[in-house]
């Protein structure tokens, strides 16, 4: 009988609906959903793809995550992928978004999270954009990859307030555009191949200051000879020694030398990376970082990575393909965070970072020290004990 109503109690906890329907997709305010068999909603709280949907979606409640769990969703070159108007605290993330004409609208929304998206194009298909913002503020708009697009990257209007961060816009005719709003924070995005690169009020910021830096642009050409806040100091720390001016209201006063990507190391730290390389199978093993970069043979390679210390928090060492290679410890470093930056040959090679004594190495240590300790104690414990004859 117990087993029986704790079933029963899961069973009401997890409740997951379906509803067959055909057309676009409405999330209700009720929670409810109409238009397709391809999302199923866990506990009124979230919505999970379940399949690829050629159609659109829009959002009629609020305080709900939208997962494309890595599905798709497909328009036809003339729709908006997904709309939100007048919604708040949505989040919408891991999206597969072809072919439509904006692959996500905010309309008078606020505080919403678009994260981790891929927003593209069909070959062939009408003038698009990646995510519009209309008279929209308060926002978070990061780690999206929007690409062949033949419009703009992001498109706001009238928008405020919105933080714009880790992003990978790529291939589009015009990376950013923001008409009107103020006080919008753009920093850590990699924009490649744009008509224009930025075109922002005068109030945008488009950099978080030093260390964290500001934006990779393909365009910029200026050197990395120096580091610290006012790049006055020696030695190469992966931003730019002069700023990036696009135009009279757009300067970036850190620009990266290199993308920029962010890992999850653990479900609690991340590991942030500058490097002019691409990076492919980051991954933290308890003890270690490891990954691989690659760039054209004979060139040179460099990194710079910020490390929480609360995941490793030691004098570092840095191997490349199993030889050590020399690695600095930059000033910026703090009580929270180490950036290091090192250099290497390029081709494809494999980069271990671990500290000077890794932890399961300390422990034994401790352990072996601790024991010793007793025993010296109690050798002169007993010493002191003996009776003399």
């Amino acid at each position: 009988m117990l087993t029986l109503l704790f079933i029963g109690i899961l069973s009401f906890t997890f409740d997951i609906q379906q509803v067959e329907a055909a057309g676009t997709i409405t999330i209700k305010a009720d929670g409810s959903i109409e238009g397709t068999t391809d999302i199923m909603t866990v506990d009124n709280v979230t919505y999970t793809l379940t399949a690829n949907i050629n159609d659109s979606i829009v959002v009629e409640r609020n305080n709900i995550t939208i997962d494309g769990a890595g599905y798709t969703l497909q328009g036809t070159g003339s729709e908006i992928g997904i709309y939100l108007l007048f919604r708040n605290n949505i989040t919408i993330k891991n999206m597969e978004i072809k072919n439509f004409w904006a692959g996500i609208q905010l309309s008078y929304s606020s505080n919403n999270i678009i994260s981790g998206n891929n927003i593209t194009n069909v070959p062939g298909s009408q003038y698009q954009h990646g995510i519009y913002l209309y008279e929209s503020s308060n926002n978070i708009i990061s780690g999206n990859y929007i690409h062949g697009l033949y419009g703009f990257g992001i498109w706001g209007e009238g928008s405020s307030n919105n933080i714009i961060s880790g992003n990978t816009i790529k291939d589009t005719f015009n990376g950013i555009w923001l008409d009107g709003g103020s006080n919008n924070r753009i920093y850590h995005n990699n924009f490649i191949n744009h008509s224009t690169d930025c075109d922002c009020p005068s109030s945008t910021t488009l950099d978080a200051g030093y260390p964290l830096g500001g934006n990779y642009w393909d365009k910029y050409n200026g050197a990395d000879l120096f580091s610290g806040q006012y790049q006055n100091e020696t030695g190469s720390d992966g931003i730019g020694d002069t700023a990036y001016t696009i135009d009279a209201n757009n300067t970036d006063n850190y620009p990266l030398m290199g993308m920029f990507s962010d890992f999850n190391a653990t479900s609690e730290y991340r590991v942030q990376t500058i490097c002019n390389s691409s990076i492919s199978d980051f991954h933290f093993n308890g003890t270690a970082i490891c990954f691989n970069v690659t760039g054209e043979t004979d060139t040179t390679g460099f990194c710079r990575i910020c490390v929480p210390r609360a995941l490793m928090n030691e004098t570092y060492q840095v191997f490349v393909n199993g030889t050590e290679v020399q690695c600095n410890l930059l000033p910026c470093s703090n009580t929270t965070h180490s950036y290091l930056y090192f250099t290497y040959n390029h081709s494809t090679q494999e980069v271990i970072i671990i500290p000077e004594f890794p932890s399961f190495i300390i422990l034994p240590l401790f352990m072996a020290a601790t024991l010793l300790a007793v025993i010296i104690i109690r050798r002169k414990y007993r010493t002191n004990l003996r009776v003399p004859v």
